[in-house]
């Protein structure tokens, strides 16, 4: 298929849109598989940190599912924790929520590293919690 203008949808016939669905359906399922196949390393911002400071302050990492936007603490990221002191392997295009002390970040896991997302302080989460929440709509 060349070109298409999405003003031309309403000139085409019935099997031609639902070719061109067919199509666009079978390559969003292609991509999917791709991504989903695809595991990226991850490591916490304090991997290989020395051990007092992995001592003196709380560290957590999570891969985000879900968000639970009635909570304004780090219960309201809904997931699986992994390992602050080892490296993992997640899918790209992941959203990991990790934290060292009081400082919160929440990046977006790529091939190219960890991009990103929000930044906050555990006393103030609200607004982390909802920019987490739409980048994982």
């Amino acid at each position: 298929m060349t070109n298409l203008n999405i003003s031309n949808l309403s000139n085409m016939a019935t099997d031609e849109l639902l070719k061109l669905k067919a199509a666009i359906e079978e390559e969003l399922q292609r991509r999917s598989y791709q991504q989903v196949d695809e595991l990226v390393v991850y490591q916490h911002d304090c991997h290989g940190s020395a051990g007092y400071h992995l001592n003196k302050y709380k560290h957590w990492s999570k891969l985000i599912k879900a968000i639970d936007q009635s909570k304004t603490n780090g219960f309201a990221f809904v997931g699986d924790f992994l390992p602050v002191d080892r490296q993992a392997k997640v899918r790209a295009g992941s959203v990991v929520v990790e934290a060292c002390g009081d400082k919160i970040c929440a990046y977006r896991i790529t091939k190219e590293g960890k991009k990103l997302i929000a930044e906050g302080r555990t006393k103030e989460m609200v607004i982390l919690i909802d920019k987490v929440a739409a980048a994982l709509q």
